[in-house]
C-alpha cells in the first residue's frame, strides 16, 4: 500500500475534532475569547507580563523535557544540548555587560521565524494526515504564511516600531520612512499575488476532492488573530501577550500528543516522564502545573532587588528563549522518521528547512555541524557588535526616523518627545508630545511631560492644561501638582496654587514634597 493511502486511512485529526478545535486549529480564537476579556482586571503592563511569564516563558519547558528526557534524541545531539546553554548564557551576559543589543536583535528575529515555523508545521501535519503531500502545496503554504505574517508585523504600528528600534539600537543603519513605506507596499503586492495563486491552486485541489479545510482553517485563524491582535487592538502589549498565549497553547498540546503517542506505541521515555504523559486528568494537571512553575521563574524578576542577581536572572531568561528557538529547529523536524512516527503522519512535502538548505547549498556539507553553526553565530554577532560599537546611531536622529516610520505608534512619538526634551529641544518636543497624547490620551505621565516642555518653551496655557489633564487621569502625581501650583502662583492665583502645593507636599515624591513645603512657607510669610 502506498504512503499516501496509509496516511489517508489514519485519523485526519491530531487528537480529536473537539480538542483540535480548542488546542490547534482554534487556539487563536480560544486565547482571544478566554484571555483578552481578562485585561480589564489588571494594568496593561502587569497583565501582559503575567501572560508572557506563565505562557510564553513557561512553554519552553515542554521542549526541554523532550531534549533532555528523550534518551535517543539526547544521544544524537548530546554536544548541542551540553554546550549550547553555557554558550548562550555567556553571550547574553557579555552583550548585556557592554550595553550592546545585537544578541537581542538575533533573539527578536529568531522569534518571528520560530512562530512561523510552528504554524507552518501544523499546516504540514494536517496535510500529511489527509494524505496531501505535494511539494507545490507545501511551498505555497510556506510562502503565503511568511509573506502575510511579515506584512502584518509591518502593518502594525507598534510591532513595526519595536522591530525597527531593535535593529537601529543594534547599529543597523537608519532607513528613511519612505523606504519603510516602499517595503510595506512591496509586501502588499507580494501577498496579493500569492493569495491569488494560493486560491487558484486550492480550487484545483477542491475539484480533485483533496481540499484540506482543517489546514485552511488553521491558516485562517492564525492570520485573523495576528491581524486582530497586532493591528486592530489599540493596546499592543496586551494584544501581543494574548497572541503569544495561543502559540503556547498549541505547543503544550503538540508536545503532550507526541509523548502520549510514544507511550502508547511502547517507546522508552526517561522514567520520570512516563507517568507525566499518561492520558489521565491528574497527569495533565501536573503537566500544566510544571509549565506554570517554570514560567514563575520569569515572574520572579520583578521581586529581585539585587542588581547582580537580577542580571543573572535576565540572562537565564534570555538563554531559555534562545535555546527554545534553537532546539525546536532540529528536534521537531517532520522529515525525521521518529517525529513522523509519534505524530502519526507520513512525510508532508518539502519543508521550509529543506528549502533554506537548498538556497544555502554552498555551505554544505558543514551547515548541520554544531561547530559550524557556532561559527556562523559568532560571525553574525561580531558584525552586529562592531556596527554598534564603531558606528552607533545618533539617538535623536534614530527617534525621528522611528516616529516618521511608525507615525501611529504612540510609543514612537513619546520616545521622540522624551529624547527631544532631554536634549533641550522643547519646542519640537511639545509637537511630539501632542502627537503622543493624541494617540494615547490616557497616558498621564505623557501629559505631565507635555506640560514640562510647554512650560520650558513659554507656552504657559498649554502647560497648565496638560498638568490639569494629567491630574484628572492620576491625582497622585506630586510633580504635576507642584508644577501646576508654580504656574498658578506666578499668575497670582494663590488660592488654587496653595491647594496644589498641599497635594504635592502630601505626596510620595521627596523633591516635590520639599519644594512644595518651602513654597507654602513663603506664601504664609507673605501673608
Amino acid at each position: 500500500m502506498t504512503a499516501v493511502r496509509q496516511a489517508a486511512k489514519a485519523s485526519p485529526w491530531i487528537l480529536s475534532p473537539l480538542w483540535d478545535t480548542f488546542l490547534f486549529i482554534g487556539a487563536p480564537l480560544t486565547a482571544i475569547a478566554a484571555l483578552y476579556p481578562l485585561r480589564v482586571y489588571w494594568q496593561p503592563e502587569a497583565y501582559a507580563f503575567l501572560l508572557l511569564a506563565f505562557f510564553t516563558f513557561g512553554h519552553h519547558l515542554p521542549g526541554f523535557l523532550r531534549a533532555y528526557g528523550d534518551r535517543e534524541l539526547f544521544r544524537r545531539f548530546r554536544w548541542r544540548f551540553l554546550l549550547a546553554p553555557p554558550l548562550a548564557f555567556g553571550l547574553t551576559l557579555w552583550f548585556d555587560s557592554r550595553a550592546l543589543h545585537g544578541f537581542f536583535l538575533l533573539v527578536f528575529a529568531w522569534d518571528i521565524w520560530h512562530v512561523l515555523m510552528q504554524h507552518y508545521g501544523f499546516m504540514r501535519i494536517y496535510d500529511a494526515k489527509q494524505g496531501v503531500i505535494g511539494p507545490r502545496t507545501a511551498r505555497l503554504d510556506w510562502a503565503l504564511s511568511i509573506t502575510w505574517y511579515i506584512l502584518l508585523i509591518v502593518a502594525s504600528p507598534h510591532y513595526r516600531h519595536n522591530m525597527l528600534q531593535q535593529a537601529y539600537t543594534s547599529g543597523i543603519p537608519l532607513l528613511s520612512a519612505s523606504v519603510v513605506e516602499t517595503i510595506e507596499v512591496g509586501l502588499w503586492i507580494a501577498a496579493g499575488g500569492l493569495t491569488v495563486a494560493y486560491a487558484v491552486h486550492h480550487y484545483k485541489l477542491w475539484q480533485e476532492g483533496k481540499l484540506n479545510w482543517r489546514k485552511l482553517a488553521t491558516l485562517g485563524t492564525f492570520l485573523f488573530a495576528s491581524y486582530y491582535l497586532y493591528v486592530v487592538v489599540a493596546d499592543f502589549i496586551v494584544g501581543f501577550a494574548v497572541w503569544s498565549a495561543f502559540h503556547c497553547i498549541q505547543y503544550y498540546g503538540i508536545v503532550w500528543v507526541f509523548n502520549r503517542n510514544r507511550l502508547r506505541q511502547g517507546d522508552v521515555l526517561v522514567s520520570g516522564l512516563r507517568r507525566l504523559f499518561e492520558p489521565r486528568a491528574l497527569m495533565i494537571l501536573l503537566y500544566v502545573a510544571l509549565i506554570a512553575a517554570y514560567g514563575g521563574i520569569n515572574f520572579t524578576q520583578r521581586m529581585v532587588s539585587d542588581e547582580n542577581l537580577r542580571r543573572l536572572l535576565l540572562a537565564f531568561i534570555a538563554t531559555s528563549n534562545i535555546l527554545h528557538y534553537y532546539y525546536d529547529g532540529f528536534i521537531w523536524k517532520v522529515r525525521d522518521k521518529e517525529t513522523r512516527k509519534f505524530l502519526e503522519i507520513e512525510a508532508g512535502g518539502e519543508s521550509a528547512g529543506q528549502r533554506v538548505r537548498r538556497l544555502l547549498d554552498w555551505l554544505k556539507p558543514t551547515w548541520d555541524r554544531p561547530v559550524t553553526q557556532a561559527a556562523y553565530l559568532f560571525a553574525v554577532l561580531a558584525i552586529l557588535a562592531g556596527l554598534e560599537i564603531r558606528r552607533p546611531n545618533d539617538e535623536v536622529a534614530m527617534r525621528r526616523v522611528l516616529a516618521a516610520s511608525a507615525p501611529q505608534a504612540s510609543e514612537a512619538q513619546l520616545r521622540l518627545a522624551e529624547t527631544l526634551r532631554q536634549s533641550g529641544q522643547h519646542t519640537e518636543a511639545v509637537d511630539a508630545y501632542r502627537r503622543a497624547v493624541m494617540l494615547d490620551p490616557m497616558n498621564a505621565l505623557a501629559h505631565v511631560n507635555l506640560g514640562v516642555s510647554a512650560m520650558a518653551s513659554g507656552q504657559v496655557d498649554e502647560a497648565i492644561a496638560a498638568y490639569e489633564r494629567a491630574l484628572m487621569l492620576n491625582p497622585g502625581i506630586a510633580a504635576a501638582h507642584f508644577n501646576l501650583a508654580s504656574l498658578l502662583a506666578a499668575r497670582g492665583d494663590t488660592a488654587r496654587a496653595q491647594t496644589h502645593f498641599r497635594y504635592a507636599a502630601a505626596g510620595n515624591d521627596p523633591d516635590a514634597k520639599r519644594l512644595a513645603e518651602d513654597a507654602l512657607r513663603e506664601i504664609a510669610a507673605l501673608r
